[in-house]
């Protein structure tokens, strides 16, 4: 249902610009308002806490510090610098359209719709705030934060309230202040009107239809909560007589494609495995019969060798919570022999001693640290 602007325009907007003059956070990228600056933060920040995304934001610009230096590194290197922000098709992405702003744009973003939206990656929101953060071109960019916003504001009820909220925001939009504006909008939305609103703290209650009705708390309509599925996977982190361990990089795969990991199963079938005990040994059944499959190593034998004890890491992902068990085995020669034969020629396995190095998914991250914190 479309929304009209009953309220005076000019006097909303003072109080909303006055209100972030005196609250704003001092964020590294609104040091500079960079195109450079604006793209990185907005792709980090998706699905990201604030904290977090200004942590990775300044280890990345010191690694990264222009689109130039992006398109002259790997991939490798780049996933692995944004190991932890999840979502890697982003990172793919930015490495992807760092190599044509260099080659195509002398290593600067265009201030062009059509070039920036050709770029890979880049959707209506990311768009929005390049054009309407870095260059003050005059397009509403609507997150999570200003949808919330414009919800209470206009007692919206709306299914798709993005769709709502986008031309109310583009109407409000002062011409010429779109930075201030926008930033002003997610700011509000981060710090004073949250999933609980402090309208105490408000510049906007003066204009808040759903403040007046008592419904700022019912604003915006909850949305049904995806139900989160548990899921069980088991690895084996196998080590030789050099301390090298083995990794396996996951190829042709929606999830983590490219990153490296340590041996093991994705899923483990765990219906009737109700206490920890009767999971990990079903975890651990699981990875001695792929590790002998694998292998071609006798499962009798891999119950002597493998460790009976298994560490466990947690991760919650979009839609499902997951526990990985983490056993290990530190190989003889004679068995790194028969690992490296049946290996050989079946996808990119390596031993290595860099394992920090290698972009990995945050589970197996989480299970290297830990994994050397128990040696010592």
């Amino acid at each position: 249902m479309s929304k009209q602007i009953l309220f005076d325009k000019q006097n909303f907007i003072c109080s909303l610009f006055s209100w972030f003059e005196q609250n704003k956070r001092d964020l590294p990228w609104r040091k500079t308002y960079s195109p450079y600056h604006v793209w990185i933060s907005e792709m980090m920040l998706q699905q990201t806490q604030m904290e977090r995304g200004v942590r990775y934001f300044n280890r990345w610009m010191q690694e990264f510090p222009t689109p130039d230096s992006i398109a002259k590194s790997s991939l490798e290197k780049v996933l692995q610098l944004w190991e932890g922000l999840g979502y890697y098709s982003r990172a793919r992405n930015i490495y992807a359209s760092a190599k044509i702003i260099s080659n195509t744009y002398n290593g600067k973003i265009p201030c062009d719709e059509a070039k920036i939206r050709s770029l890979a990656g880049i959707g209506e929101y990311t768009l929005s705030a390049i054009m309407g953060i870095a260059f003050e071109k005059d397009y509403a960019v609507v997150d999570a934060n200003v949808e919330r916003v414009f919800a209470r504001l206009f007692n919206c009820t709306d299914k798709n309230l993005k769709k709502a909220v986008k031309p109310l925001a583009q109407e409000l939009l002062p011409h010429g202040k779109a930075r201030t504006y926008n930033q002003a909008l997610m700011e509000l939305g981060a710090l004073v009107c949250k999933k609980i609103p402090q309208c105490a703290n408000c510049p906007l209650v003066p204009y808040c239809e759903s403040k007046k009705l008592n419904l700022e708390r019912e604003r915006p309509v909850p949305k049904k909560k995806k139900e989160i599925i548990p899921v069980l996977a088991s690895f084996c982190i196998i080590t030789n007589s050099n301390n090298e361990e083995l990794l396996r990089q996951r190829t042709n795969q929606k999830l983590w494609n490219t990153l490296w990991e340590y041996f093991g199963i994705d899923t483990v079938i765990f219906d009737n495995a109700s206490s920890a005990e009767e999971k990990q040994n079903v975890a651990r059944q699981s990875i001695l019969i792929e590790i002998s499959e694998t292998f071609k190593i006798p499962k009798a034998i891999l119950e002597e060798n493998v460790s009976d004890n298994a560490f466990f890491v947690t991760s919650n992902y979009t839609n499902h919570k997951l526990t990985a068990y983490f056993f290990s085995w530190h190989v003889t020669e004679e068995f790194e022999q028969i690992i490296n034969k049946n290996i050989s020629g079946t996808g990119p396995y390596v031993w290595t001693k860099n394992t920090e190095q290698s972009a990995m998914p945050s589970h197996h991250r989480k299970a290297h640290h830990q994994h050397h914190k128990e040696k010592g």
